[in-house]
């Protein structure tokens, strides 16, 4: 469903919102316990009844959570619930899809960095990415005019909703390039929208996080680190910086959150940086379905010695270190004899109790974003003190780079073994620093790439439905 259809159907069904929100917090997700408990609604409510209590409008915003988590088993297309992570990880050439079937041409555009602009998943990526930004769009609306609510549950959702739609326009900016800025429900006047600058889409980014910031409270409103708090908007606001070249503002964003106070002063051990208990943990979303964890595990785990669905490269593999205890941690081998089948095993708890949390953001992160802006501000011995505080946790010795290009490139290559098939961060590592032509090309097939190749397309059936709407370059 493209984007002009679904905003649609979202502008139809908003007087419902409420009653789904309901439905899916009590029938569900009724062991979700870490959310909130909500009476039973009234057959009908409006969208004016939701921002009447505390209750009815904290499920709107808590559904968008919920779908979030629920929404891609099977299909791979939205940013979160595992997608970023598996289609990021293809386009940096750190997964390969191994399986015969009718997802596998799909998939290998994206390792052969070859797409077309009627790939679904490419499609999902954006309707589903505006589909949440119409819902926090909603959100906000209704809460300038929100009356039976208290102030600092007002206060929390607005800066909630903002974080959620800054973090959307953050994917969609990063791999779309200009993108509609839509801040409103009028669904005939966003469906015509033409691309806005990616300079201005991150000054609106910027801005709602820096909202998010004033808004959120230091504490989480949940005991688990399921909903955002002011620290998980810095989180965001640091690697915005970052990708923006703003290096003094991106070492003081990360540099309060490490010393808030808030997480562990040391990084936890990794075999438990993926628990859903973990200290390390900046936002976390709850898995949804019964008896289940994370769908990274789900998707990535192997049973057995048979071949892993999703594999990584030997690339990957070879950018380690002797001796990196992440190797060992966090990747599976589904047969010793062929070292090549290898998987993430970040995540490691499949079908039962649920054990583990989908982690978003987490304070590795930090220190990387920190010890980066430092080394480009020529803090060179604090920024390599960051950069060992990681590789230490991995077991490593202290880094042997010591002028600032080389530091530089200890960084990216610690944040690739770090981040592997996590969230595509590597993907976009090489497409901000304008390595990905450098590292990636090679790694294509003959005339595969083309300039303009790091980022996606423009879905077509959005350019057809949007006479305003333009292709990018090499599509």
């Amino acid at each position: 469903m493209y984007l002009k259809n679904k905003i649609q159907y979202i502008a139809k069904i908003s007087n419902r919102l409420a009653v789904r929100s309901f439905l899916i917090l009590t029938v569900l997700l009724c062991s979700c316990k870490e959310f909130v408990t909500v009476e039973n609604p009234p057959d009908i409510l409006t969208s004016d009844k939701i921002f009447t209590s505390d209750k009815s409008a904290t499920a709107a915003m808590l559904s968008i959570y919920i779908d979030m988590m629920n929404d891609q088993y099977g299909s791979n297309g939205s940013f979160v619930c595992f997608s970023m992570s598996a289609l990021g990880g293809m386009s940096a050439n750190e997964l390969s899809w191994t399986q015969s079937n009718t997802s596998a041409p799909l998939y290998q555009q994206f390792y052969d960095h070859n797409l077309t602009p009627d790939n679904s998943y490419v499609g999902a990526l954006w309707s589903d990415g505006y589909m949440y930004i119409y819902r926090t769009n909603a959100i906000i609306k209704g809460l300038t005019t929100a009356s039976g609510m208290t102030e600092a549950t007002r206060k929390q959702l607005e800066g909630e909703a903002k974080f959620m739609r800054a973090f959307c326009y953050f994917y969609l900016v990063n791999l779309f390039g200009d993108v509609p800025l839509v801040l409103n429900t009028n669904y005939q006047e966003n469906m015509l929208l033409p691309r806005t600058p990616t300079s201005k889409v991150w000054e609106q980014i910027i801005a709602d996080l820096k909202d998010a910031k004033v808004l959120l409270s230091d504490i989480y409103p949940t005991a688990e680190r399921l909903r955002p708090n002011r620290w998980t908007a810095s989180a965001l606001l640091a690697r915005a910086y970052l990708y923006n070249n703003r290096w003094q503002d991106a070492e003081n964003e990360s540099d309060a959150i490490i010393s808030s106070g808030v997480y562990a002063a040391s990084l936890p051990p990794l075999n438990e940086v993926f628990k859903k208990e973990s200290a390390e943990t900046i936002w976390q979303l709850q898995p949804v379905r019964a008896n289940s964890n994370t769908v990274e595990a789900g998707q990535f785990l192997v049973i057995g010695d048979t071949r892993p669905n999703f594999e990584l490269s030997q690339g990957l593999l070879n950018a380690f270190e002797p001796n990196d205890n992440r190797k060992t941690n966090w990747i599976g081998f589904s047969n010793p004899v062929n070292p090549t089948w290898a998987f993430p095993a970040k995540y490691k708890a499949g079908v039962g109790a649920v054990t583990e949390y989908y982690v978003v953001f987490r304070l590795t992160e930090q220190y990387l974003i920190r010890a980066e802006a430092r080394a480009q501000l020529s803090k060179l011995s604090l920024a390599t003190a960051d950069l060992d505080k990681v590789r230490q946790r991995a077991g490593l010795s202290s880094t042997t780079a010591s002028d600032k290009p080389s530091i530089l490139l200890a960084i990216e290559k610690e944040r690739q073994v770090e981040f592997f098939a996590e969230w595509g961060h590597r993907w976009l590592d090489l497409k901000r620093t304008n390595r990905a032509e450098v590292i990636l090309k090679p790694l294509s097939p003959p005339d595969a790439w083309k300039p303009g190749s790091e980022l996606f397309p423009i879905p077509d059936l959005e350019i057809r439905a949007n006479p305003y709407l333009v292709q990018n370059s090499a599509y």
